[in-house]
């Protein structure tokens, strides 16, 4: 007769087994989540072997390649960025009821949010609560998908984005981001840039991302097409290249750090704006660093369609 399965609910899983998996997956390797942990390699070997052993399932492929997480590890990781997510909260609302969030906040955002609006929130948050960390992760290009990604699977907490509409997430738009043109300084006699203007002159743009898209849609909706298009990477070099009389571009104002000598900054005459929003995961509000984030956010921006937390049973900004 066939021995009955052994019940895989039984026992315990440890954290340590979690946070193994967890730098497996991150680091695509068992010596460096063993840098990234502190422990010695076998140690997270041994914990990674427990945990498969406990759901009688294999979570992780070894090869030439390092290490992969097999489709079930794929899935298994989602719920311990959960679970580990979970016991930071706990231990941010006992620290929080002594007077001071602690603890790390992630967020996944794009360069301009960065660095235009984060360091004023933080300034205010870090004044109540000085230890409490903060993580960036910045996604090169504006791309939905890669800026939700890192909250969907519980490596950021939130995410600011060009405007989310999905149901797997809660979302307001916080505010919005007007396009300028930066044209050569020859041009500093015009008020404003009509739609035809922008064809007159090469124009140059970021290869690819949402930026790029709506530009082209904004020129497509007035019937026109650039007489010829200049892609770059980055965007101090399109603003060097108008200064320099090469062409002209656009770009969202919170985007523009800075003007080079040479170049001018001037109005869309038909505007054309993006809209700023802020992700969350559903329930992600429970957790102490999200909510006080979110509050400072509001007070910094507040006719934005945040809500006002100071309404719910939660601690409030003081």
């Amino acid at each position: 007769m066939a021995a009955e399965p052994r019940d895989i609910y039984t026992g315990h899983m440890k954290l340590s087994q979690l946070r193994a998996l967890i730098a497996i997956a991150d680091t695509g390797s068992f010596s460096e989540a063993a840098l990234d942990l502190g422990m010695s390699q076998s140690s997270v070997s041994e914990a990674l072997s427990a945990l498969e052993t406990h759901l009688q399932s294999s979570l992780v492929e070894r090869g030439r390649f390092g290490a992969r997480l097999t489709p079930l590890g794929q899935q298994v990781l989602i719920h311990a960025r959960a679970a580990l997510g979970a016991i930071e909260g706990i231990e941010q609302e006992v620290t929080l009821s002594r007077g001071s969030i602690q603890g790390t906040l992630r967020i996944s955002t794009f360069r301009s949010i960065a660095s235009q609006l984060i360091p004023k929130v933080m300034a205010q948050l870090k004044q109540h609560h000085p230890k409490l960390q903060l993580e960036l992760l910045e996604c090169m290009m504006c791309e939905k998908e890669d800026l939700l990604r890192p909250v969907f699977d519980g490596t950021a907490d939130l995410a600011f984005l060009p405007q989310c509409e999905s149901s797997e997430f809660m979302s307001w738009e916080i505010m919005e981001d007007p396009y300028m043109v930066l044209v050569p300084d020859a041009w500093v006699h015009r008020a404003t840039i009509r739609p035809e203007d922008l064809v007159d002159q090469p124009l140059i743009v970021s290869k690819g991302g949402d930026c790029t898209n709506r530009i082209m849609a904004y020129l497509a909706d007035h019937q026109l097409s650039p007489t010829e298009i200049i892609k770059v990477h980055d965007d101090f070099t399109m603003y060097n290249m108008v200064a320099q009389n090469l062409g002209i571009c656009l770009s969202p104002r919170l985007a523009i750090d800075y003007v080079p000598r040479g170049a001018t900054m001037l109005p869309l005459e038909v505007p054309l704006s993006r809209y700023i929003s802020l992700a969350v995961r559903q329930g992600g509000l429970r957790t102490p660093a999200v909510r006080h984030f979110i509050m400072a956010l509001k007070g910094l921006l507040p006719e934005s369609k945040l809500p006002f937390l100071e309404t719910v049973q939660c601690h409030t900004w003081t």
